[in-house]
């Protein structure tokens, strides 16, 4: 066997407890349970690979294959499952992309300069306040390191300099971590 999979095998079922665990939680929340999509076939997150030319780090493919994101009712962001803490009491619920918004948020990030200049190309947005051609901020994972942040993508004040107005937050080290903290924001 391949050390790769050995790794990923390892990884696999602590990540698939971790959502598990999350989901017990998400049924003590009216419809948030209800609003996950189906699993996503390997196939489906291959062609979006193949489209960006990027290989999506392991533990968000296995997210994806067990949900593929989640539906946005009509409440929108409102009805995001994760949630970002960024401030005294200000928080936002972020829509948990599928597959294919995933893609699309990803194409918008390399897409704007002053992004790919402050961040680089390795940020893969999976959850977005907005939506994935316009959000305000995204949850993103690494994929060099694995690391989960919160980027602030908006830019609001014209007399600032742009730069100055984007940042990168630190949320986990790996996207099971951010799952375990996720589950710690619902208790």
């Amino acid at each position: 066997m391949r050390r790769d999979s050995m790794s990923e095998q390892i990884v696999t079922a602590p990540m698939v407890e971790a959502w598990e665990r999350f989901k017990d939680i998400l049924e003590c929340y009216c419809n948030a349970l209800s609003l996950l999509n189906p699993p996503c076939s390997a196939e489906h997150i291959q062609k979006i690979e193949n489209r960006f030319n990027l290989e999506l780090p392991h533990t968000l493919k296995i997210l994806l294959t067990l949900n593929n994101g989640q539906l946005v009712d009509d409440r929108g962001a409102k009805s995001g499952l994760f949630k970002s803490i960024s401030g005294w009491d200000i928080y936002e619920r972020h829509i948990f992309l599928d597959i294919e918004g995933i893609g699309t948020a990803y194409n918008t990030f390399i897409d704007n300069k002053l992004l790919t200049d402050e961040f680089g190309v390795n940020e893969i947005p999976f959850a977005v306040a907005g939506s994935p051609k316009h959000y305000r901020e995204a949850f993103c994972i690494n994929c060099s390191t694995q690391a989960v942040s919160l980027i602030k993508t908006a830019v609001w004040d014209p007399w600032m300099p742009p730069e100055w107005q984007v940042h990168k937050l630190n949320r986990a080290e790996s996207l099971m971590e951010f799952i375990e903290k996720q589950i710690g924001l619902y208790w």
